[in-house]
This record gives C-alpha cells, structure tokens and sequence, in this order.
C-alpha cells in the first residue's frame, strides 16, 4: 500500500489565543506538532519560545502525593475551560492530605510494627530452649547485652579475648552459625562491640518490651501480631474510606492539572513576535475535516493548509497506510525504520513474501492450521499484532503442506486424495524433489532480489540519486549485471541458452564499468560537480567496492537455499518423530509420542522459521532498497504515565 498523505498546517493568531489553539489540536486527536522555528528555518533570534514555567507543575507535584491509581480519574473526559486554578488544586490537595496524614503515620507505624515483631518471633525461635528471663536483662543498666549470631568456627577465637572482661554464651547453632548473647560491663561494652564485629558478630536487636522466656516472649508476640494485623486492616480501611469520598474531585484535578501541564510543553514548538504565536505541525489529508472541526472553534485563527516541506532539521512525519491482510506485518517495518515520507511502503511486499516463504519452509497441513488457530486466538483474547501474524503464516503452512501431502508430519496421509483427483505430479516431496526445492528457492531469492531492485531505481530515480537509482549496484547497471548472470547461470542449468556468450560478455563489462564511475556519472546526470581526492584514492576505492558488489550478489543469492533447507530440516523432524512414535508402539505411548513431537516441532522450527525469514527480508532485500530512517506520525495527546505499568512518551496516540 501506500504512505498516509499530510498536510502542513500554519496557525498564526493572537498570544491569548495560543491555550486554546493548542487545546484544539490536542482534541482533535489527529495533529502532529512541530517545532515550528525549524519548519521556517528561523534565526535563533526571530522569536521567542513560549517554554515559559509550568503553572500547574506545583499542582501535580502536591496531587503525586496521592496513590492516582486508586483516584482512577476518567482520561477520557475533556476537562472544563478553567475548571481549576493552580491555587485551588494545591489547596484541596493539602486539605485532603491533612485528613489521610494521621492515618498514613498510623500504618506506618503499624506495619513498622509488625515487620519488627515478625523478625523478633524468628530470631526468639533460636532461644526457646533457653529459661533466660529476657525482661530483667532490658531492665539492667550496668551490665549491657547483645543478641544476634556468629560463625560457629570463630567460637574457638573467643580464647583470645578472656581478659577482656565479658561473656558469650551460646544457645543454639544452625547453618554453621552461633545464636546467643554476650554480656559487658557499661564501660567496655564500646571495645567488646568491636572486638565481636571483628569475629563476624551480626546483632539483631529485640523489642524492648518483651518480658519472660523466650518461649513466654513469643506467645506474647504472637498475640500483638493478630493485634497489629487487626489494627493494620482497620487503618487501611479508613484510608480507603477517605480515598473513595475524595475520588472524584481528585480525579478531576489531577485530570485537569496533567491536561494544562501537557498544553505548556507544547507551547515550547511554537514561535511568538511581539503579540503573536505561530503554531505548526502535520495533519492526515484523511482526516483534515475532523481536525477543522475543532480548530475552527477557536475565534480570529488564521490557519492555512499546504504539501509538506522537508528541510535539513525536520522531515515529514510518517504514518503507514496498509490493507487489511498486510497491516500486522508493519510492526515489522517499525522494527527496520519507517520509511522517509516521499518513499516507498514496503509493508504489502513483505507481508506477501513474509507468509509464502513461512508457508514454503514449514509447510504442514495440520500443524499450520494448529498456528493459524492459536494466532487467531491470541489476536482476539490478548489483541496481539503478532497473533494476527501467526494466522496468516498458519494458513500458507497449511496450503504448503497440502501440496507437500503432510499432515501432522504423515507424509502420506494425503497420497490417496490426490490419486482419487488424477492429479500426478502431487503430492511435491520434497525429499524425492530435492533438485526442484533447491533450485525453486534459489529462483524465489533471485524473484525477490530482482523486485527489490526495481522498488530502489523508482525511489532513488524520483529523488534524483543517479548514482544509486541508475548506475549503484542496486540500480539500473546492477540490475542489468544480475539478470544477465542469472541467465548465463540458468543456461548452464538447463543446458539452454538464456543469452550469447558475446552479449552477456558485453552487458557484463559496461555495467561494471557504470557500477565503477557511477558517482561521477551520478554528479553528472544530476547537475552537480564531483571532486575526486584523487585519481589513485578512486581507483582503488572502486575496485575494492566493485568486487564487493560480485560478493554481494553471490552471498545474498545463496542465501536463499536456507529456504529449500528448511524443507528438508522439517521433513526430516518429522521422520524422527514417526520413528520414536514406531519404536513407543509396542508401550502403548505411540500417539503422547507424536503429540508431543509435533508441539516441539511447531514450537521449535516455527521460531526458527520465522526468524530466517524475517533475516531474509531485512537482509537480502530491504538493504537494497529500504533506509528506513522515517519519524513516526505521532498525533499530540495529553501523558497520563502515572496510570501505566510501561511508560509511554508524550504523545502516545499511534496510527
């Protein structure tokens, strides 16, 4: 298909009528912006940009206080002319968070809490064999105490340091590790600290309040836990309470503030002399009259509608218009780079040649309607682009496969239809046709090379680029070598002759010597005047890229027998798999056997499949014909980041 044709839009006005332009264009849904003093080529100083600060940035700063996923403030409801000043937001957003601040510091200090009596109940399990009374041991002032845990093999250590005037004692080991306390004076506890720091002494500190054994301790913290946890729930109820109560007028002001937060970044693409602005950008010629209808509302604008301009800071934007069979394979082309916007929509090109080599390489009857299933699926339950895909390549799997007579890997299955139709030459095995596969893809490669080359002499040839479109290796001369060569090589094939020896001779060496002098003779055909660093220095350059271009067309040639060897890498799978179900007969597992082959083999070879081809098109062809460094077509909308797990740029909207 084709590349969504635009138009430049121009909206001058008076400076108070620039919110309301820009909020035009924002509902509109449908408008690209630009900057508009690179559109113009404008000096840094005929204007001004209006980058002025954000009123309402100190409005979302007190509204991201709050949880906005909670608000779930509508996003698609156009907010009210004036609706909110920044003062007001900021001071309904401190009233509110008055109300919630006593409630968050309660469950702060509740789940607190509870994370520190949840460890304290892990570390006391460690001493429940102890009778120590652990209140009397908070109580006491003179003799201090640390708990927590220490290598096992640094207990032996612990000789060293008798005359240092305190006690370990150890209650329990596990994992290589020493569970206890040590016991100083208030005096020495600084120095003893240091000393078990160095022997790898962790400490984990207790709640003060535990009283009793250790045993008893525990009881009494699994009793506050329920407490906690019950108090907890309670909290979080009522902030719930007050969120819900709140919701809307928050909904609305965080709507409200995030829309004119957007409408003052966008202010920075305009320019602005003396009293008035000038706002540019690109509109769909498909779509111009629902853009007109907003922008029309806004009084004394003077918009003016023209053919897209390109100069070296901005390029047209682009927005890819393909059919209904192509349209998921532009994700894709998105994947490459999208096209310049005067280029060429590759989009059906490799949707056609996309799903009939998938279909050639892994052609199955049952297993591509299996694909064709699940792509369906995916595409309806989970609206996966690449679902819609899956069913396409599923369908030309299946339709290769009834042409090869394999269904679920049954090379056989189909053999008595086709006799019963009288057709002979089918089923096509691809193992008793080896010759025909291998040949027939190398035809295939050479088709889809030929094509591309054509696509690069129109697209260059309209740009006035001779040396690519008429004399480079994917041009006019380049084309010319390759058909030539394709028909000496087939007549020494087929032991025809395509083309005398003495006209393929001659074709051979002027399109070498086009492909060798092409910039020059590119300079020339467009008017333009070549410089050369010099004779020896062009020579060898050329030479060099001569012999890279003979490479170039053998290597992406050849690379297309990876589609005869996928043929023969699934026929083969699946022979393996007829042989494993064969030998399971006798166990009764013949049939999980081939259940389970088929779903490797789908999963496997189909993931496979799919990337050489993919490789093939990006590769062999599109590098021959395709830039790919097009600015995607992205209509201005209002950010709402803070509602999505994956943040998403400015302008989200997408064709």
């Amino acid at each position: 298909m084709s590349i969504e044709k635009l138009e430049l839009v121009s909206i001058v006005g008076a400076l108070p009528e620039l919110d309301d332009a820009i909020i035009a264009c924002l509902q509109s849904r449908v408008f690209h912006i630009e900057n508009a003093g690179k559109l113009i080529g404008a000096a840094d100083d005929s204007g001004r940009s209006r980058a002025e600060d954000d009123q309402y940035a100190e409005a979302l700063r007190a509204l991201s206080e709050f949880d906005v996923r909670r608000i779930r403030p509508d996003t698609e409801r156009e907010p009210l002319p004036g609706e909110f000043s920044p003062e007001q937001i900021i001071s309904e957003a401190g009233r509110i968070s008055a109300g919630l601040r006593d409630v968050r510091q309660q469950l702060e200090d509740t789940r607190r809490r509870i994370t520190e009596y949840e460890n304290a109940a892990i570390h006391l399990k460690y001493l429940q064999s102890s009778d120590i009374d652990l209140g009397e041991l908070s109580r006491c002032r003179h003799i201090l105490h640390r708990f927590g845990r220490m290598p096992e093999e640094n207990l032996q250590k612990l000789e060293f340091y008798s005359d240092e005037g305190f006690i370990f004692q150890g209650y329990h080991t596990a994992h290589e590790y020493v569970w206890g306390f040590y016991f100083a004076e208030q005096t020495r506890i600084a120095s003893v600290d240091a000393i078990m720091k160095g022997l790898l002494f962790e400490e984990y500190r207790l709640p003060e309040d535990l009283d009793g054994t250790p045993q008893q301790a525990l009881e009494s913290l699994q009793m506050k836990l329920t407490e906690q946890k019950a108090q907890l729930e309670k909290l979080s109820t009522e902030e719930q309470r007050i969120y819900e109560a709140e919701a809307p007028l928050l909904g609305r002001m965080y709507c409200y503030a995030r829309y004119q937060s957007e409408v003052a970044k966008l202010r920075a693409q305009c320019i602005v002399m003396h009293d008035k602005f000038n706002l540019m950008g690109y509109v769909p010629v498909s779509e111009k009259e629902q853009f007109k209808k907003h922008i029309d509302n806004v009084p004394d604008l003077a918009v003016a509608y023209e053919a897209p301009i390109s100069n070296s800071q901005v390029k047209p934007p682009v927005r890819l218009k393909n059919g209904w069979f192509s349209k998921p394979f532009s994700m894709f082309i998105e994947m490459y780079g999208l096209p310049d916007y005067n280029g060429f929509n590759p989009t059906t090109f490799v949707a056609i040649t996309y799903t009939l080599l998938f279909g050639i390489m892994f052609g199955d009857l049952g297993q591509g309607l299996v694909i064709a299933l699940l792509g369906f699926l995916l595409h309806k339950k989970k609206n996966l682009t690449l679902g819609a895909v899956m069913t396409r390549i599923g369908v030309s799997s299946a339709f290769f496969g009834t042409l090869y007579g394999s269904v679920f890997g049954f090379e056989e299955a189909l053999d008595p239809f086709y006799e019963k139709l009288g057709i002979s030459f089918l089923p096509l095995k691809a193992m008793e046709n080896i010759n025909f596969v291998i040949f027939g893809a190398v035809g295939i490669g050479a088709a889809m090379i030929i094509i591309s080359m054509l696509v690069n002499i129109i697209t260059k040839t309209r740009r006035r680029n001779f040396e690519d479109g008429i004399f480079g290796n994917n041009g006019l001369a380049g084309l010319a070598f390759f058909v030539t060569v394709l028909l000496l090589v087939g007549g020494l094939v087929t032991g025809k002759q395509f083309i005398s020896k003495g006209a393929a001779a001659a074709v051979i060496i002027v399109t070498m010597l086009l492909m060798f002098f092409r910039e020059p003779l590119g300079h020339w055909m467009a008017g333009k005047r070549f410089e050369s660093e010099g004779i020896g220095d062009f020579i060898l350059l050329n030479l060099f890229e001569c012999f890279e271009f003979l490479i170039s067309y053998t290597s992406n040639t050849i690379s297309f027998i990876r589609v005869g060897g996928f043929v023969f890498s699934h026929a083969g799978l699946m022979s393996v798999v007829m042989l494993l179900s064969e030998m399971a007969a006798n166990s009764h597992m013949s049939i999980p056997v081939i259940i389970l082959g088929n779903a490797f083999v789908m999963g496997l070879e189909g993931l496979l499949v799919g990337i050489q081809v993919l490789r093939l098109e990006f590769y062999e062809t599109f590098s021959r014909c395709y830039d790919g460094d097009g600015e995607p077509f992205t209509p201005i909308s209002v950010s709402f980041d803070d509602l999505s797990e994956t943040r998403q740029s400015e302008q989200t909207a997408k064709a």
